[in-house]
């Protein structure tokens, strides 16, 4: 039994080093969807029918054919997305795709033309986005690329656009602010007109005596 202790220790050091390589080789920060969506030149929902090595070696390069149902972000940079490519180890990134399975969100950059993804960008089945993000990606986090997402709750606005937010803020405060002083003058002119009115009518009081007066005299 003594004899069994040693091996045990050495294959659980060496399933260690091994993790510990596999983590250090590619190390990625969850992002938020609509952070991933912002950041990204390409963004598409796809199907992914083939592969192939299209560069041997330990930074080979995997080439997929995908069948693009919609794009979202890149229309610029790319029509139609035929291939994607990655690197093929994924000890350094690189990402496995299904074959023929499964419809996946897929972010990326552009380089020399071609579409470039990784373990780092944004990935997903389509099936396992929630409703929410699935709206996000069709309309809405386009529209949130200038603030920074805080929290699962939203997100707040950059410096700059903060700033800006807080001045229209104040010209709209300050231009709801003009109809109630106007409203508050309104009394006071009516006021002010009536107080007119009665004053003519006491000056006519005296021309009014004055001419019964001259008609009597005639």
């Amino acid at each position: 039994m003594r004899s069994i202790y040693p091996q045990l220790f050495s294959v659980l050091f060496v399933f260690t080093c091994l993790q510990l390589h596999y983590t250090e080789g590619c190390t990625c920060a969850p992002s938020h969807p609509q952070d991933a969506y912002c950041n990204s030149e390409i963004v598409i929902r796809a199907k992914v029918v083939g592969k192939k090595l299209v560069k041997d070696g330990p930074f080979g390069t995997m080439r997929y054919t995908v069948k693009q149902m919609k794009m979202y972000k890149g229309f610029e940079k790319i029509h139609h997305v035929q291939y994607i490519y990655t690197v093929a180890s994924e000890s350094l990134c690189g990402v496995k795709f299904d074959i023929n399975k499964y419809q996946y969100l897929i972010t990326g950059r552009v380089f020399e033309g071609k579409f470039y993804t990784g373990l780092c960008n944004f990935i997903e089945k389509w099936e396992r986005l929630t409703l929410a993000q699935k709206k996000g990606f069709n309309h809405r986090y386009q529209l949130g690329c200038g603030c920074r997402v805080s929290g699962p709750a939203g997100c707040e606005p950059s410096p700059g656009r903060k700033e800006a937010k807080q001045e229209a803020e104040a010209k709209q405060e300050a231009q709801a602010a003009v109809p109630t002083q106007r409203n508050e003058a309104a009394p006071k002119a009516g006021r002010a007109r009536r107080r007119g009115r009665g004053r003519g009518l006491k000056r006519g009081g005296p021309k009014e005596n004055v001419m019964l007066r001259y008609t009597e005299l005639l």
